[in-house]
């Protein structure tokens, strides 16, 4: 159990170093304003994976770390042996 959970503290630091090192902007946006690039209003529609864009959002950083943590604990259990 003690593995597992510093499992969980280590990817939450990574997790937390990647958004830090990322930013609020996605990809994209960094490198539209970095070469001087207008985004088209095509681009701006885009609705990304099931309708939102997942990169440069805090909540759905959050949101994602939390159902993997979720998930590793649902097989954790599932697979724990006696």
């Amino acid at each position: 159990m003690i593995l597992f959970g510093g499992l969980i503290l280590i990817v939450m630091g990574l997790s937390l170093a990647a958004y830090l090192i990322s930013g609020h902007m996605g990809i994209e946006e960094r490198f539209n304003s970095a070469v001087g690039i207008e985004a088209s209003p095509e681009e701006e529609g885009s609705l990304g994976i099931l309708g939102f864009n997942i990169e440069g959002n805090p909540l759905y950083y959050a949101v994602v770390l939390a159902a993997l943590i979720i998930l590793c604990l649902i097989v954790y259990i599932k697979n724990k042996s006696y």
